[in-house]
């Protein structure tokens, strides 16, 4: 679906379940996200809902799997937010895949995407206020601050960047991600 230098962003397909179940059951992983799921069954419906969207709305959430190893890493995508209907790009990596730019990488090819097939003006991103790793991703992407916020049912803060800012950026933007069809 979408590729950059380092990653393949692909749907979710059957095999995925299992650690997309690993990563939810997680307790230090899930800490900044939701409370932890307890059976596989959990996770196997999350899959059907982020994927289902793609076919109606042209979003959802995506498998991000590392080129070098295929090796599954984490999930990451365009969402809509039922408090607003904001768009916003969501992400998540396992712990050992975190550090090395991947959050940011498959994020911006989600911005790409976002920006130039679906012309979104605007999209935005929300975290726990104290998920520093998050907030990071969000301004290595460019969103700036916007306001704290209840967003799934919790306090989070909402960053934004809208396309123009987002492609004036002095970044190689639109070379990192390539959009296959």
């Amino acid at each position: 679906m979408l590729e950059t230098e380092r990653l393949f962003l692909r749907r979710f397909n059957e095999n995925d379940v299992d650690a997309v179940f690993a990563m939810r059951r997680d307790a230090d992983l899930m800490r900044f996200i939701r409370e932890p799921q307890t059976n596989r069954a959990e996770a196997e419906s999350w899959v059907k809902l982020v994927s289902s969207r793609w076919e109606t709305g042209k979003i959802g959430f995506c498998a991000v799997i590392e080129k070098s190893s295929n090796k599954f890493v984490g999930w990451c995508g365009l969402w809509r937010l039922k408090e607003n209907d904001e768009i916003e790009v969501g992400y998540a990596l396992i712990k050992d895949s975190r550090g090395k730019g991947y959050a940011v990488e498959a994020a911006e090819a989600f911005l790409v995407y976002g920006f130039e097939t679906l012309n979104l003006k605007e999209i935005v991103a929300v975290a726990r206020p104290e998920n520093n790793a998050s907030r990071r991703v969000m301004e290595r992407l460019g969103m700036t601050y916007d306001y704290t916020g209840k967003f799934y049912d919790n306090d989070l803060v909402h960053y934004s960047i809208t396309k123009e800012e987002f492609f004036n950026a002095k970044t190689r933007r639109r070379e990192n991600a390539k959009i296959f069809r």
